[in-house]
């Protein structure tokens, strides 16, 4: 609608006062229009030398190669381009053939000096995850003169709280967006040229609550009204009666043609002359939409030439009500008219949409059946599952190809549960599956993947037809190869899968090199981690990342069977598993930084589409990371989080693994009780767990793990030691060196705290030498000081000796303990006076916890209590609680000393 917006003064002046925001937020409820204060704001900031770019986004763009796309033209249409950006906007670039082009685009963006805005309308549209994650990034890239403005009647999912803090968010609500009692006389009074009085003013005013629509309305019924007073007087209600009463009543004074023209085109969602001539029947629409824009009917204008309009979304639900009430029966015929227009047009998802709201079962199919493949690769899956779920099963058995797209669209949005369902009810006529057996044996081990089920699958690989038969399209075959390697490397048969692995990227004339490197190199990388080879897993998924992005629409087109040559789509960077595998690698060897760059981007693509253990690796390792810099809240944050995805997904592994994490992190902080109530949840042995078999993720964290090593701070190691020596024994004989790194450094401590000094610095000497080769860092940090320590003591016990392997081995041990200088992991040096026992019990009598590290540290950079009980979100007295136990455990007398001691013993910097 084209109100006349009289309080763009008040709030544009806000806008000038805030020129330190990056983020202007502008909410408004349904029925509030935001584009006429963007369009001030549009102006304000073009008046002033800013470039624009306006995108107005549409459910469409939850497809983050298409938001990604659209992004990228958009800046790409600015007058003046730096190098930077132009070289970010390139025609590879801006079909994002590379995973990391969304990072590179956002960076391109926010490093270029010049002065733009970039205007997001309509943004409650945007609800997938990882592209709120762009948006989201690229807010915190901006520089000093850059600004993104976004309008919504929804609250939005980005996190708003930092902004806020720091004074560069400026948030323009309903509230602001109310018309003021003078605001409303000058629109009634000066700008409709009412003859109002102020009673009559103040009751409008009251009644609509100051909402320009309704304001809109009710003065186009006073216009022609014979008694304004008695409208006025009689006139109630919350703002949609109020919408709906005004509405019928101006409606009803215009002539029935102009009614059934506005009323019949009201099923559109947006439309032109052309799609009303379609829809009605008619050859005068042109005209009669110029007669609707001058009667200042409902209508907005969506593009310069004024070809393009839409119903006001309050207004447009009224009219199609009316249009039932009025005509029934008439809807599902103009929808199909659309439909059909729009088919004419190629434009398929509006072709559907109308098929499905005509309830021709028959077009709908045949849409769907032309369409379906191809707006799948699109990545449309949303879109599609909603146009699924509504059609009936037998229509489904009828169409194989079209249950397999269904599934498969399941599969991408976490329905897997439902997917699986309808593998196994959906039956044809005979009461067998419409899927032939090798594209249900595909969607079966991809959905029981999702499901955390991998185990089920086993009866299928002892089976020689499943993946033996000639007989089967090679690109199916290769994906069951690739099912397969998976479940022997959870059993441990590294070999046979890497064999599988061989086999499965023979088939490259059906698939193509790119899926032999990418989706193979995949399962490759995480054998090379599970099996300890971090260096082989860094060189093959850098190689990965730069190919993976372009094999996804093989990967697809031959699943809905295309094989090798899919049609010509637009291809996408939205999967980013590769970067989440190499974040997993780097944070292995001590590369946080990088490796948080990499989560930062792609975690939620991971939360969006990834499965059980890709989910659980990064949020563990985000998690560690984030406390290793001392965030401890976002760290437990994190973990919730992969609690709650757990409980939501019916992932039993997820959620206790999640709590396993959390039980570490008290241990190390010496909260055992907190501790022993969190395993209490997870069980000595819980059910997900009685399986043959070990998940990759299992390697970063088991009931097992967690259970010894709380025993061993409870004073139990000697009770722990034959448990931790089975389970290395049988990690060694899986080929697991990654997990037998992390049971024998808890073996090691486990020898230390039982007295037994002398085996203790055997194993861990022998750790530390397998986990060198291939720069394992972190295994040996993430269980605390307490292992440090027993690092330290061995590091001392080797100075004398000078061979080349004590000096490689001294070498990599030192770059562990400094690095660990200053951080909540640092360590004072054991003393070497009295023996076994006696000293392991010492070093943990004056052991700090990482709180009180924090204080520590917060201590020796000048401040005071007050300052760190806000800084670590605690009261002053325990922050006084800590210093206290600092003191005793230092033998310092009061703080200057306590910093000074820590400084002498290498604990703080």
């Amino acid at each position: 609608m084209g109100a006349p917006f009289v309080a763009r003064d008040r709030l544009t002046e806000r806008i000038r006062q805030a020129a330190g925001a990056k983020l202007i937020l502008v909410q408004a409820p349904a029925g509030f229009g935001t584009t006429t204060l963007l369009r001030d704001i549009h102006d304000l900031f073009t008046a002033v030398g800013y470039a624009i770019v306006w995108l107005t986004l549409d459910a469409g763009d939850n497809d983050l190669d298409r938001f990604m796309t659209c992004l990228s033209q958009a800046f790409a249409q600015l007058d003046q381009i730096p190098s930077a950006l132009a070289a970010a906007l390139t025609p590879s670039e801006t079909s994002l053939a590379r995973d990391s082009d969304s990072f590179d685009l956002m960076e391109a963006v926010a490093s270029t000096p010049l002065p733009f805005m970039l205007i997001l309308d309509e943004f409650e549209h945007l609800q997938n995850p990882a592209a709120i994650s762009v948006v989201q990034q690229l807010i915190e890239l901006l520089g000093p003169q850059q600004k993104i403005v976004i309008g919504s009647r929804e609250q939005t999912a980005l996190s708003l709280g930092r902004l806020r803090a720091r004074q560069q968010l400026l948030e323009i609500d309903a509230g602001q967006l109310r018309f003021t009692l003078e605001e409303t006389r000058q629109f009634l009074c000066e700008k409709r040229g009412l003859k109002l009085d102020s009673q009559d003013v103040e009751k409008l005013h009251q009644v609509t609550g100051g909402w320009a629509a309704a304001l809109w309305l009710s003065s186009l019924a006073l216009e022609d009204n014979e008694d304004p007073k008695r409208f006025i007087r009689t006139f109630s209600g919350s703002n949609t009666v109020v919408a709906s009463y005004l509405a019928e009543d101006v409606l009803s004074q215009k002539p029935k043609h102009l009614q059934d023209f506005i009323l019949q085109t009201s099923i559109l969602q947006k439309f032109t002359a052309e799609s009303c001539n379609a829809v009605t029947g008619r050859s005068d629409s042109k005209e009669l939409l110029q007669e609707v824009e001058r009667s200042n009917m409902f209508m907005t204008a969506l593009d310069e030439g004024r070809n393009w309009f839409t119903y006001h979304p309050l207004f447009a639900g009224f009219l199609r009500a009316q249009l039932e009430r009025q005509y029934p029966g008439l809807c599902p015929v103009l929808h199909r008219r659309a439909a059909n227009w729009y088919i004419e047009q190629g434009r398929a998802t509006h072709a559907i949409d109308h098929a499905m709201a005509s309830r021709d079962k028959e077009l709908v199919l045949e849409l769907l059946n032309k369409h379906a493949e191809s707006l799948f690769l699109q990545g449309r899956v949303r879109l599609l599952v909603r146009w699924f779920d509504v059609l009936d099963r037998a229509s489904l058995a009828r169409h194989p190809k079209l249950m397999s797209v269904y599934t498969w669209s399941l599969i991408h949005i976490n329905r897997s549960s439902e997917a699986l369902t309808l593998l196994e009810t959906v039956t044809n006529p005979d009461g067998v599956s419409p899927l032939p057996h090798p594209n249900y044996n595909v969607l079966r081990t991809f959905t029981l993947v999702m499901m955390d089920r991998i185990e089920e699958t086993a009866p299928m690989w002892d089976d020689p037809h499943i993946l033996g038969s000639a007989a089967q399209e090679p690109f199916l075959r290769s994906m069951l190869m690739i099912g397969c390697a998976y479940y022997y490397a959870t059993i441990g048969r590294f070999q046979d899968a890497r064999l599988l692995l061989d086999q499965a990227t023979q088939e490259q004339q059906a698939v193509g090199p790119l899926f032999s490197i990418a989706v193979a190199g995949y399962v490759r990388s995480m054998l090379d981690l599970a099996q300890g080879h971090l260096r082989a897993a860094v060189a093959r998924l850098l190689a990965l990342i730069s190919d993976e992005s372009q094999m996804r629409l093989r990967i697809a087109g031959a699943l809905m069977g295309f094989g090798a040559n899919p049609p010509d789509l637009r291809q996408g960077g939205d999967s980013g598993f590769a970067s989440v595998y190499l974040a997993e690698v780097l944070y292995e060897m001590d590369s946080l930084h990088e490796a948080k760059r990499l989560l930062k981007q792609y975690l939620p693509l991971v939360k969006d589409a990834g499965i059980p253990d890709q989910l659980i690796a990064s949020h563990l390792i985000h998690a560690r990371i984030l406390r290793s810099e001392g965030n401890v809240n976002d760290a437990l944050q994190t973990l919730l989080e992969l609690e709650q995805l757990g409980m939501e997904r019916m992932l039993p592994r997820m959620v206790d693994i999640a709590r396993l994490e959390q039980a570490r992190m008290a241990i190390l902080d010496q909260n055992i009780e907190s501790a022993k109530a969190l395993l209490a949840l997870v069980g000595c042995a819980p059910a997900w767990q009685r399986r043959k078999l070990q998940m990759i993720a299992d390697d970063i964290e088991t009931p097992m793990l967690a259970s010894a090593r709380l025993q061993l701070h409870c004073g139990q190691a000697a009770h722990v030691l034959p448990l931790l020596k089975e389970h290395l024994q049988d990690a060694y004989s899986r080929g697991r060196l990654r997990y037998a790194l992390r049971v024998k450094v808890l073996y090691a401590l486990a020898l230390s705290f039982a007295g037994q000094r002398n085996p203790a610095m055997r194993a861990i000497r022998e750790t530390l030498q397998d986990a060198m080769s291939e720069g394992f860092v972190r295994v040996f940090k993430d269980e605390g000081p307490a292992l440090l320590a027993l690092i330290r003591e061995m590091l001392e016990g080797t100075k004398d000796v000078s061979n080349n392997e004590n000096i490689a081995l001294r070498s990599f041990v030192e770059r562990i303990l400094r690095s660990s200088q200053g951080t909540m992991f640092a360590v004072p040096i054991p003393s070497h006076t009295d023996g076994g026992q006696g000293k392991a019990h010492a070093a943990l009598e004056n052991e700090l916890t990482g709180r009180e590290l924090d204080v520590l540290m917060l201590l020796a950079q000048g401040y005071g209590n007050q300052v760190i009980a806000e800084k670590l979100f605690v009261s002053v007295t325990t922050v006084k609680t800590h210093l206290r136990n600092i003191n005793i455990k230092l033998g310092a007398h009061n703080r200057t000393e306590a910093i000074s001691l820590a400084r002498k013993l290498c604990i703080i910097s």
